[in-house]
């Protein structure tokens, strides 16, 4: 018994002397401090915002005359028109995400608006115009980022990046491409009206249709489609809640349904013309290529909700009555 009480005062002995060194060591800590922004005051906001909505519009007047001609006499970029309202569509759909508590000035945004002017300068001398007009995104970020701070940036840069399809592509790309989606059209439209029991054979950029010759010009090379099936792909992934590998899914099936279209629309042509007076397969032509913009949007919204149907996350209160249940 001694030697048990013993033992229990040299244990409580040190538990005491423990606990006085912890009291020692232990260091009041004063609350960081917050980081320092800046917040301006409304009518100040709104004059800014005004002052750089005028300085815009002043300065890249004359690019935006450039783009519309081309969205005027370039079919494959008419789409030109209703990119903006789209943006605009973006923003007012996802205005419930909107950081209201995060509007500061973000000086960081000067740097982006510096990269935009130096964009311009270098399309100038280079006699490059599509850089001029994809230095909008960068410009328009900047201003974004100065004036709201990097939360509201992040918040409207998917509608802001939507903006690069204002914009034509560079020519020899622009070419390159037309010329490889006039093959594969070529290729596959053969192969399609050859399943179809017509003797189609492929030259080039030409169907021979038995005595008929079908020109897969390169107004038809589906250049037209493949940039509007980009834009609404984009779109989609931008209003889905879904990661972005889901988000990247429903954009890289773009290219495959802008391929399968245009090549329906060939081949429904050349159908056409074999069949039909060449008065009306015309009136065919004209009639496939808006049916088949239509076609394209709704193949592409299909492959969007089976991939989410498809895969689908499980909800936290799935997992946690599943979880209760095991326990």
């Amino acid at each position: 018994m001694p030697k048990k009480r013993r033992n229990n005062k040299k244990l409580h002995a040190a538990q005491s002397t423990q606990a006085a060194l912890a009291r020692k060591s232990v260091v009041p800590t004063q609350p960081a401090a917050p980081k320092a922004t800046v917040h301006l005051p409304t009518k100040v906001w709104w004059f800014l915002i005004s002052l750089f909505t005028v300085l815009t519009l002043w300065s890249y007047w004359p690019t935006f005359l450039w783009m519309e001609d081309q969205w005027r006499n370039e079919p494959d970029y008419s789409h030109g028109y209703i990119v903006i309202p789209l943006a605009m569509v973006l923003i007012y759909l996802r205005r419930d995400s909107f950081p209201v508590a995060s509007i500061t000035v973000g000086w960081a945004g000067l740097g982006l608006m510096v990269s935009a002017m130096a964009l311009r300068i270098v399309g100038r001398f280079a006699y490059m115009d599509f850089l001029d007009g994809w230095s909008i995104v960068p410009w328009l970020a900047g201003v974004t980022w100065l004036l709201a701070g990097r939360k509201v940036m992040w918040w409207a840069l998917p509608a802001i990046a939507f903006l690069v399809m204002l914009t034509p592509m560079p020519y020899r790309a622009e070419s390159l491409l037309s010329f490889k989606l006039q093959g594969v059209a070529t290729m596959l439209s053969a192969g399609l009206l050859q399943t179809l029991g017509f003797a189609a054979i492929p030259d080039g950029n030409t169907i021979w249709l038995g005595e008929q010759q079908l020109m897969v010009e390169e107004a038809c090379s589906g250049l037209r489609i493949f940039m509007g099936m980009v834009a609404m792909g984009f779109f989609f992934a931008v209003l889905s809640n879904r990661t972005w590998l889901d988000r990247l899914i429903v954009v890289a099936s773009c290219f495959p349904i802008a391929i399968i279209v245009n090549v329906l629309r060939v081949t429904g042509t050349g159908l056409a013309y074999h069949l039909f007076s060449p008065r009306w397969a015309h009136y065919a032509h004209d009639l496939l290529g808006i049916l088949m913009i239509g076609a394209g949007a709704g193949l592409l919204f299909a492959v969007k909700r089976y991939w989410e149907e498809l895969y689908r996350p499980l909800e936290i209160a799935m997992i946690q009555r599943r979880l209760a249940t095991k326990v």
